[in-house]
């Protein structure tokens, strides 16, 4: 049996990936990301956010991002979004440095403190000039490549990217990022050998556990209407007022109109973030007198709160 349910829609991957009983398939998802040496493997993990969906109302239905410490005291946040749009990569580091510094309680020393690890899963390309689906940050001396500190690390997984047929699956990554692409046509009573391990086992029975409950499919399908709805809507809109822009600008030369045609659409981007969060709507003539940084700034700001409105569900 098919589970017929996208692992990529959040609520399905912090139901596959974020409760007390997803610890194992949490533990190998983390360790197939990070690809530790011989000794350093994670053991356990402490979910600081677990997903219990019974006490979410189903009217106010928020789907988190995954925090979760290790034996060390390694933190991590582990997030799947469908589209990055926008300032995704502020958004991201955002979220990191909340993390880091929530450690620091009132009257502790800094030496207390200990990695904290993004792992991000993106279904649209966020870097397509690389070829790499496995992209690794970190905060490193620009010249001689000397790491700064290993506090900080933001792994990128661009899903679109991997094109591995599985029978060329080799790793256990290969294997997540296979099951993260393809999970809704799989078979678990016909799996390949490839893909035939205790952990994507687990997680495609928990994906048809979800499509057999009326209860967890209905929530499912409304999350999944609602993030493409929202995600949609953003991207059309960024898109239709960077071709409006570019089209305006054309008359007035081509790299003229390629900043034009940017600012239009950061424009036309925050007002639709306003209009959003129930603001009061800048008009265009006024966005416009912004410069390129103001405008920027201004939609990175709405799109974090946009985020976090969306996030406790209000």
């Amino acid at each position: 049996m098919k589970p017929q349910i996208d692992p990529k829609v959040d609520y399905a991957f912090k139901h596959v990936f974020g409760r007390e009983e997803s610890k194992p398939a949490l533990i190998s998802l983390l360790d197939a990301v990070l690809q530790p040496a011989a000794g350093q493997h994670i053991v356990s993990l402490e979910l600081l956010n677990p997903f219990n969906d019974r006490e979410t109302p189903d009217a106010k239905m928020s789907v988190l991002d995954i925090k979760a410490r290790d034996e060390t005291g390694r933190q991590f946040n582990i997030e799947m979004q469908l589209l990055a749009y926008g300032a995704f990569r502020q958004r991201a580091l955002y979220y990191w440095s909340r993390l880091h510094h929530a450690q620091l309680k009132k009257g502790k020393d800094f030496r207390i403190l200990r990695p904290t690890i993004a792992v991000c899963f993106v279904d649209t390309p966020l870097f397509p000039q690389l070829d790499d689906y496995h992209l690794i940050f970190e905060l490193r001396e620009r010249k001689r490549h000397t790491l700064f500190t290993d506090q900080m690390a933001v792994h990128i997984l661009e899903l679109t990217k991997f094109q591995k047929a599985v029978e060329e699956l080799a790793t256990s990554l290969d294997r997540w990022l296979f099951f993260l692409r393809h999970a809704p046509s799989l078979d678990i009573d016909a799996l390949p050998k490839a893909l035939n391990v205790p952990e994507v086992r687990w997680a495609l029975e928990d994906l048809r556990m979800i499509s057999r409950s009326k209860r967890e499919r209905e929530r499912y399908e409304a999350r999944e209407k609602w993030e493409r709805d929202v995600y949609t809507a953003m991207a059309e809109r960024e898109d239709m007022g960077v071709a409006r822009g570019l089209e305006k600008g054309r008359k007035e030369g081509r790299e003229h109109g390629r900043a034009e045609g940017r600012a239009e659409g950061r424009a036309e981007h925050i007002q639709f973030l306003q209009r959003s969060l129930r603001r009061k709507v800048m008009p265009l003539k006024q966005l416009r007198t912004l410069s390129a940084e103001e405008l920027a700034d201004l939609a990175t700001q709405l799109e974090v709160q946009l985020n976090a409105r969306l996030a406790n569900g209000s």
